[in-house]
């Protein structure tokens, strides 16, 4: 789980750096290819969210209230960036 969640914060990441590159754009083809990248990368964590729900359940009992509260996180997270992107009009 936890190379699954070190992904999943990366392309995060990835995401906050190209809607601030997708603000600061100049001319349209860098909107269209900041556009691209990010929905790209919204689908991607998608997938890895799929994937974690996953494995949570295959936690050990201890562990997993801890690992759905952070994945939990990480979904809250991806929804505030998404929204972001709406109102930026990607």
């Amino acid at each position: 789980m936890d190379p699954v969640l070190t992904q999943t914060s990366i392309i995060i990441r990835e995401i906050q750096n190209d809607l601030f590159s997708y603000e600061n754009a100049q001319d349209r083809d860098t909107d269209a290819a900041c556009t691209t990248l990010i929905n790209n990368k919204f689908q991607s964590l998608m997938e890895l969210c799929d994937r974690l729900d996953i494995l949570v359940n295959k936690e050990p009992a201890q562990t997993r209230a801890q690992s759905r509260q952070r994945v939990n996180e990480i979904k809250y997270d991806i929804r505030h960036y998404q929204v972001r992107s709406f109102y930026l009009n990607i």
